[in-house]
């Protein structure tokens, strides 16, 4: 009997707790949809805010060694517990205008730390983020696109539950509303959401995303904001984002936090800026540092102002060109070890120069035509800090020890007007180049082929030239560029069949891919060649850094229009020929929830080809090696010359990163956070006819692997995976601004 009331009375209980649970889902998704409603009210435009902006990192602990390098050294460490590897402070205006574009100028920042692939947040409009808007970007971590929980589909991907109704310190009264994605693999957060019971907007959101957010290295991540009401609509007045990781060993945080004071804006401001310039950043004075001292709103902590203070101190005691000489020494030693794989720089930021000494092992090659040789640069950069330009000069000698053949090339580049992106350059020498200038096929990886798998895919021939180029845009958006190049082209043959082993019926092919008994593929010929090429990218947003001139990746199509013209009669030259191209291409269409997407189509046609040798054909990126290169316009599988035209052609390519968005729905394989990729190309010339490819892939940080295959008239013509991997030093030089 006892146990008979026992369960009628826990029947009852969670009866009851089952209707509670479920007045409270009915009344908050009766609340979001009041909120939904009514967000789309008009705003006041007209406005400017101060802000504030601080981005920290902090690593909590640290392997000893990692891939076999002593980590204390390579990341500048104490020890290695916990310590701020990087800070970045910057103070700023933002402007508003009826376009809902944000413009800043940031007019001052300070940095510490030289560990450069801090998570991007170096801007305050970064942490401007709109919930009003269907999606949410958290561009400083990913590409990817978040469910807002008042989004228009938001049902769709979340569950609303009533918390509670209580009033704020200035007796406003709220509701509290907790929110879960209906499934942990949604792009959509979990959290609380707080609601002006009156005008039914969002004043303040407490977020989170966990492992199902797909960020690359990113465990957990948390969005704090809290909105001030202006005229009747909630603007953020501060926004803070705190992120964990713990990936190979290391253990890290950050916290990138952004504060807004609001005003309204006169006549004057509401021009301050080119309709194109996103971004402006002033030079760098005391009075800016002065001015941050002031108006710090958010005090340091402990750890970052030890970290201030070591720097501060090493300025002091040093000087500042004893200090700079200081952290150059330092890279230089930390550079010295790893000489053999990687680049060794030398810099002097005081006297305002870098050198750049190639690295050892890469510049090391073997082709079938020289054999076994050596190509190695050095370059020199020489920056003028007060105008952004600078200019490089880049020896480079070339040896093959089997033909005993030494070539040498010098190239000069002049950024003469950063501002409009003026460049002018003179090369001059003799050197062995790719018949195929497109060929995705890099010399280390020729080199391997050839001595592991007796594959020579390269196919060369030897170059004597000297040629002048330029270019500067012309308005916005708006670039041309030109050259004129004079050449000695000489066709070659292989010499050599060296290779590590000889594989059954396989042997190398001949240095002429279309004849194996390895004749010569053109006439030894001189080629006077005119170049130009104009480009027009439609509303191309820009950033001003010190007066220099950075554009950013185009949210809108490029076009793109290319003319050669081989110049006969002249210094000896023999071509004739006149080709135009017409391309238009775009990297990074929005879509939505789905990813982005990247595409190229063009159409060229040789106008007159009465004498046009090889070299000057239209050729295309090719690849028939294991590991490829995976840019926009090179095949997974095409031939690197067989498709080479002196006709017309017709080009497509499309590429689309989905971002996570099946992966991500996968238990355990979600944590891997791999991007999905599909994509396919197309080749259409006269004496081939059609050729396409299809492919799907997956990438995550540098890593890639894809499946493709090819087709032409008659059908499957190959197919297999294709791998890729890019590897990003963190050690920046100033040359990588521009």
């Amino acid at each position: 009997m006892r146990f008979w009331c026992l369960t009628i009375l826990l029947f009852l209980y969670f009866d009851a707790f089952s209707d509670w649970g479920k007045r409270e889902h009915e009344l908050g998704d009766s609340i979001i949809r009041q909120a939904i409603a009514l967000k789309n009210y008009e705003r006041k435009l007209n406005l400017k805010a101060n802000a504030y902006l601080k981005n920290t990192l902090v690593l909590d602990k640290a392997p000893k060694r990692f891939l076999g390098k002593n980590v204390k050294k390579l990341l500048k460490l104490k020890d290695t517990e916990k310590q701020a590897l990087y800070i970045h402070e910057a103070i700023s205006d933002l402007y508003f205008s009826d376009s809902k574009i944000i413009k800043e100028d940031i007019s001052f920042f300070k940095n510490y730390g030289e560990f450069r692939q801090a998570w991007r947040f170096n801007k305050a409009s970064d942490l401007l983020l709109d919930f009003n808007e269907n999606y949410v970007e958290l561009e400083g971590f990913s590409d990817k696109k978040y469910v807002s929980p008042i989004a228009n589909s938001a049902f769709k991907y979340y569950d609303f539950f009533f918390d509670k109704t209580f009033e704020d310190e200035n007796g406003i009264k709220l509701y509290s509303i907790r929110i879960y994605p209906k499934n942990f693999f949604e792009p959509a957060f979990y959290g609380y959401i707080f609601i002006n019971a009156a005008t039914m907007q969002i004043t303040n959101l407490s977020l989170n995303l966990g492992d199902n957010g797909g960020i690359s290295l990113i465990n957990y991540l948390t969005i704090h904001q809290d909105l001030i009401k202006i005229d009747n609509f909630y603007y953020p007045s501060q926004t803070k984002i705190n992120y964990y990781g713990n990936n190979f060993g290391f253990a890290y945080s950050g916290v990138c936090v952004a504060t807004f004071n609001y005003f309204t804006q006169n006549e004057a401001e509401e021009n301050i800026f080119n309709k194109y310039e996103s971004l402006k950043i002033e030079r760098q004075n005391q009075e800016g540092e002065a001015k941050l001292q002031l108006n710090r709103p958010i005090p340091l902590t402990p750890l970052e102002k030890s970290s201030y203070r070591l720097d501060d101190s090493l300025k002091n005691a040093q000087g500042k060109k004893k200090y700079l000489d200081s952290l150059d020494n330092l890279s230089l030693q930390q550079r010295i070890s790893p000489f053999l794989f990687s680049k060794f720089n030398i810099q002097n930021t005081y006297k305002e120069y870098s050198i750049s000494f190639d690295a050892i092992a890469p510049s090391l090659f073997y082709n079938t035509v020289e054999g076994p040789g050596i190509k190695y640069g050095v370059r020199y950069t020489k920056y003028r800090e007060f105008d952004g330009s600078f200019f490089t000069i880049k020896p480079e000698v070339r040896y093959g020890f089997k033909n005993k053949e030494f070539n040498s090339d010098i190239a000069f580049s002049w950024l003469y007007s950063p501002q409009k992106r003026g460049v002018l350059g003179i090369n001059m020498g003799s050197t062995y180049r790719d018949l195929n200038p497109n060929g995705s096929l890099s010399t280390l990886y020729n080199s391997l082929n050839s001595l592991l798998f007796e594959q020579n895919f390269m196919k060369l021939f030897r170059k004597t030239y000297g040629s002048v180029s330029s270019g500067r845009e012309i308005t916005n958006g708006l670039y041309l560029s030109g050259g004129i190049e004079l050449s000695r082209n000489i066709s070659v043959s292989n010499m050599y069949d060296y290779s590590f082993r000889k594989i059954k019926d396989k042997n190398f092919t001949s240095n002429n891919p279309f004849d194996e008994d390895d004749g010569k593929l053109f006439p030894d010929h001189t080629t006077l060649r005119f170049s130009s090429t104009l480009v027009y990218t439609f509303n191309h947003q820009y950033i001003s850094k010190e007066g220099v001139k950075i554009y950013k990746i185009p949210d809108n199509p490029r076009l793109i229009l290319t003319y050669k013209k081989g110049i006969p009669g002249i210094f000896g030259s023999e071509s004739n020929f006149d080709y135009l191209e017409f391309e238009v291409q775009q990297e990074k269409l929005d879509i939505g929830l789905w990813g982005y997407a990247s595409f190229s189509v063009s159409a060229g046609k040789f106008l007159n080809h009465k004498v046009n040798y090889f070299p000057d054909w239209k050729q295309f990126g090719g690849n028939m090696a294991l590991i490829f290169n995976p840019g926009l316009k090179n095949f997974h599988l095409l031939d690197y010359y067989t498709y080479s035209t002196d006709r017309e052609f017709i080009e497509g390519h499309w590429e689309h990163n989905y971002n996570t968005k099946f992966f991500g729905s996968i238990p355990l394989i979600r944590k891997l956070k791999l991007q999905e990729l599909t994509g396919a190309a197309l080749l259409v010339q006269p004496e081939k006819g059609l050729y396409y490819e299809i492919y799907v892939g997956l990438q995550r940080l540098g890593g890639r692997i894809d499946y493709a295959f090819s087709f032409d008239n008659h059908g499957l013509l190959n197919h297999g995976f294709k791998f890729s991997f890019r590897f990003q030093s963190p050690y920046k030089f100033k040359q990588d601004r521009y």
